[in-house]
């Protein structure tokens, strides 16, 4: 009977299907069934706190296989919608996010009733081992230290909303600022990178807003520019990752008529990826400074005094903008298009009030300088990135072309008023206006190739070509009594062309010896032409190496780097490299430039290039709840490059400030990097560096060489404190010892900031700081020679107060433009359907 039943059942089935619709409604069907598209859509939650899961990964996969049909990231609000489905179908629903278990489900489309399928509120439960293990590491750290750099993630530091890049390295374990906004690494001017490559940038031209991570390369291997003696400052720009569009709009003011916004647009989608941005900071420094100089004579006994003090206001605007576009041609090879505008403007206004006094200490002449600066600058950049991976992992090849140009106008009008005492002599005032102008292209093309040969050998290969040319006017002229009378002075006028060129070839390979002993060997050569020309005086001066086979050793330049892992989370690293810092225009021509009534700077186009050859032993030990890093270094520097300043030979009160060679200079010392989280919401940042400086040189031609020695060290510090309810407290305290210079010492350098920021929701920030606390932050020098004693100081900025508010925004999906559904004529259709239905 049950036999019968299911043949009756049979035929009915077929006869029913055999009645199908007309063939003109079928291809109607058929067109309106093609533009139907499958959707599946929900919200994810925290099974304990019922909040939603931002984030999270949801894929649609095939009912029996692993192809990914579709997939998105859930909104801050937890929901998710995947279009573009198959409309009809078996399917897998597969949801991910880190701390929870992953969850699976079974879904159905079909078709008419069931294109769309609503997963409603998915629970997701915590996965306490997973969480367990990934705690530590969630949460991007401030400082990640590795054997070869380290690196300083700037969004963790919340003391610099609003402030530039100058800012940042004020907080970078080993690094300190001098009193014009340079920084130093180890006691050495590093090379400043952005995004991989060397800039003409100045770390006050960057604003910190835009700036991802910095790293810190101590030594820095041959794939770099031999002339990166200081070691590199690689400034990493935030770029976008994320699907869909995102952006920040950000606001300061402060102390100081210190104003500042940015506003940052980013869009992915598909190949696609746009960046770009806009940036407003401007700022009022007023600090004051000193000089005081006693003259001497071959026995020490005091022949005069020279007394001066400094009020300065120092005024300056920034605007910076910057567009990016990188294509995905295909899965192996991008293109990268990159733009960046950056406008600047400085108004200083510098007060000098000085004293000149007798070997009695009675003051015979006083009087004043006032100097009046006004200065404009735009440098303008483009860059062309293109990036081919392989089929073998880790094989590359990058090239990449870009050009910069800088031009700058200023003018300076200094004013001098001198008064005998008593005032028997009348002296009329004295003016030098200072007129120039300059402008400089710059272009770099470079090619770099990695092939991994095997899991454990790697070569690589690269080539450089730099060339830079530069024009620059200087015109001064001179007035006594009437600024109406001005006459040229061709000594202070100039007016040069400097041409400057490197090409450089590199190649490395690493690999593993004994005991699981890695190392890294590698040869770097560099060509080098620099010619420096005083058009108007017809002077010249310029080196090339090498220009014959004798200075071939000196456009070599080696470096090998051996690493072993050892057991419970250490490395250990030893390094060696050579490189060279050769002189610049302004060391080497020998014009007069004045710094004030009794100093002026001239070059010295007897400097050669000095030569570093660098040490340095690193050990790295991770712990579960921090990291610690110690290194030391050794430099032994020949001929090195000096800053000296002894009276002139016309005129013992006024002294010359020039650059020499010294004969060899020993710097040898110890840093150490602790990064530890004391309990869940308190995080240490320390780094302390001591070292030693031994220099020898000669000062005054015919006359005895100086040495110089001793002990010096840094220390730095960070403290966070994160509160309930997104508040977090930051502390930034460092401490400059007293170090040695060739004729004299440096002051103690110490200062503390303090910040505090309030994340409101997701989308708001807060953040307050107080920038040196104490008012505390301040350079200066002593110096001791046969001829003078002087005590001088000056400060770049002084306390300051600022607030910032940031509100973010986006949307994080793969597809910004969403198309409309696309359901019409399926309703004309619907009672044509068959009925089309897949197996549960």
């Amino acid at each position: 009977m049950k036999k019968i039943l299911l043949f009756f059942v049979l035929i009915l089935s077929l006869t029913f299907r055999g009645q199908g619709p007309p063939a003109g409604g079928n291809k109607d069907m058929m067109k309106a069934l093609k533009d139907i598209k499958g959707r599946v859509y929900g919200k994810i939650i925290d099974a304990k706190t019922k909040k939603p899961v931002e984030f999270a990964s949801v894929v649609v996969l095939w009912y029996n296989k692993d192809s990914l049909l579709g997939g998105s990231l859930t909104k801050e609000n937890g929901e998710f919608n995947i279009e573009n489905l198959p409309p009809m179908g078996g399917f897998r629903f597969r949801a991910t996010q880190i701390g929870y278990k992953p969850y699976e489900t079974k879904i159905y489309i079909q078709l008419p009733n069931k294109p769309e399928q609503d997963l409603g509120d998915i629970t997701f439960e915590i996965d306490q081992k997973l969480l367990n293990e990934v705690e530590v590491t969630a949460e991007k750290n401030t400082v990640v230290m590795s054997i070869d750099k380290r690196t300083y993630n700037v969004d963790k530091d919340i003391s610099i909303k609003g402030g530039t890049a100058a800012d940042v390295m004020k907080n970078v374990p080993g690094v300190t600022m001098d009193a014009d906004g340079n920084a130093q690494l180890r006691n050495q001017s590093p090379t400043i990178f952005v995004d991989g490559r060397p800039t003409n940038l100045t770390l006050v031209q960057i604003p910190a807003d835009q700036i991802d991570r910095v790293e810190i390369i101590t030594n820095p291997s041959v794939k770099f520019d031999a002339n990166t003696t200081g070691g590199i400052l690689n400034i990493i720009m935030k770029k976008n990752l994320k699907p869909g569009y995102n952006g920040m709009i950000m606001g300061n003011a402060g102390t100081g008529d210190r104003y500042g916004g940015m506003v940052m647009l980013n869009l992915k989608e598909g190949k696609w990826n746009f960046s770009s941005m806009y940036s407003y900071n401007q700022a009022i420094n007023k600090t004051l400074g000193y000089t005081y100089r006693k003259q001497l004579d071959s026995l020490k006994n005091p022949t005069g005094y020279f007394n001066q003090n400094n009020n300065t206001n120092f005024a300056n605007a920034f605007h910076f903008g910057r567009l990016g576009a990188d294509y995905s041609i295909n899965n192996r090879n991008t293109i990268s298009l990159n733009g960046m505008i950056v406008a600047g403007q400085f108004k200083t206004n510098d007060s000098q009030n000085y004293e000149i006094l007798d070997k009695n200490a009675t003051q015979r002449l006083y009087g004043g300088r006032l100097n009046e600066q006004n200065a404009a600058f735009q440098n303008y950049n483009a860059q062309v990135v293109y990036k081919k991976t392989y089929p073998k992992a880790g094989k590359e090849l990058t090239m990449d072309g870009s050009y910069n140009y800088t031009d700058s106008h200023n003018g300076y009008l200094f004013t001098t008023t001198t008064h005998t005492n008593p005032d028997t002599l009348s002296i009329p005032n004295s003016y030098q206006k200072n007129i120039g102008k300059s402008n400089a292209g710059q272009g770099v093309f470079q090619v770099d190739y990695v092939n991994p040969i095997s899991e454990t050998k790697k070569f690589e290969a690269g080539a450089k070509f730099f060339y830079k040319k530069s024009i620059s006017e200087n015109n001064t002229s001179n007035a006594v009594s009437n600024q109406d009378n001005y006459t040229h002075d061709s000594i202070m006028s100039n007016h040069y062309v400097i041409d400057d060129m490197v090409n450089a070839a590199y190649v490395n390979y690493n690999s593993k010896t004994f005991w699981d002993i890695s190392y890294q060997a590698g040869l770097r050569f560099e060509q080098s032409y620099y010619k420096g020309t005083i058009t108007d005086k017809k002077q010249s001066f310029s080196y090339n190496y090498p220009s014959s086979s004798a200075d071939l050793l000196k456009s070599l330049f080696p470096g090998i780097y051996f690493s072993k892992k050892l057991k419970k989370s250490q490395e250990l690293q030893l390094n060696f490299s050579r490189k060279i810092n050769r002189p610049n225009f302004f060391q080497l021509m020998p014009f007069v430039m004045f710094a004030d009534k009794q100093n002026y700077r001239i070059g010295n186009p007897q400097l050669k290039p000095e030569f570093k050859n660098i040490a340095e032993l690193n050990y790295n030990k991770t712990y579960t709840k921090g990291s610690y890093l110690g290194s030391g270094y050794f430099r032994y520097e020949e001929q090195p490059i000096v800053d000296v300043a002894y009276p002139s030979q016309f005129d013992p009160t006024v002294l010359v400030n020039t650059t020499v060679n010294g004969k060899n200079s020993v710097r040898y010392g110890m840093e150490h990097t602790i990064k530890y989280t004391f309990f869940k919401n308190l995080d240490a940042t320390l780094n302390a560096n001591i070292f030693y400086i031994y220099i020898n040189g000669t000062v005054v031609p015919g006359q005895p060489d100086v040495k110089a020695e001793g002990y010096a060290f840094n220390t730095k510090g960070t403290l966070s404190y994160r509160f309930p309810k997104q508040l977090t407290l930051q502390v930034n305290g460092n401490y400059e010892s007293p170090k040695v210079l060739l004729l004299g010492a440096s002051n103690p350098i110490y200062s503390m900031d303090v910040s505090l920021n309030k994340m409101i929701g997701t989308k708001w920030i807060i953040n307050a700081t107080l920038s040196d606390a104490f008012n505390t932050r301040r350079m200066g020098a002593h110096y001791e020679t046969p001829y003078y004693t002087q005590d001088l100081s000056r400060r770049r900025e002084s306390r300051f107060v600022k607030l910032s508010i940031t509100h973010l925004f986006g949307k994080m999906d793969a597809s910004i433009f969403k198309r409309g559904k696309q359901l019409k004529g399926l309703d004309q259709n619907q009672g044509n359907s068959d009925g089309l239905d897949f197996g549960k």
